[in-house]
């Protein structure tokens, strides 16, 4: 979908959500059946906890790092399975920050950050 067809959209009075083409659905298992295919008690608890400072591995110094702020559990089509994901709150610093300031991220792609930045992140 081009740029003009979302302005188009969002001219009529719809809303910029719905108009996103949906993408891998059929491998996706359907609601209705979510727990007959999630055994509930096999879940580990995430990882990061609220107000944890993170940053995304393998990106140095210069990646983006930021405070969680929420999680949810997410269907991963690629490898078929459900995985914690996580929406950070990026620090005014990251390189992100200029056309961003939240994003999200899977579990397995963030790591905890202990910096000297990262202890006046919240203050």
């Amino acid at each position: 979908m081009h740029s003009y067809e979302l302005r188009l959209i969002l001219d009529r009075g719809g809303d910029l959500i719905s108009a996103l083409p949906l993408k891998d659905l059929r491998r996706m298992p359907p609601a209705l059946n979510l727990s007959a295919n999630l055994n509930f008690t096999e879940i580990h608890p995430p990882r990061f906890d609220y107000g944890e400072i993170v940053r995304w591995v393998g990106v140095g110094e210069e990646g983006d790092w930021g405070i969680v702020i929420g999680n949810f559990y997410n269907y991963e089509p690629r490898r078929c399975c459900w995985i914690w994901c996580y929406i950070i709150w990026l620090a005014a610093d990251s390189k992100s920050v200029g056309w961003c300031q939240f994003d999200t991220a899977q579990e397995e792609d963030l790591e905890v950050f202990e910096d000297e930045k990262a202890a006046k992140f919240d203050k």
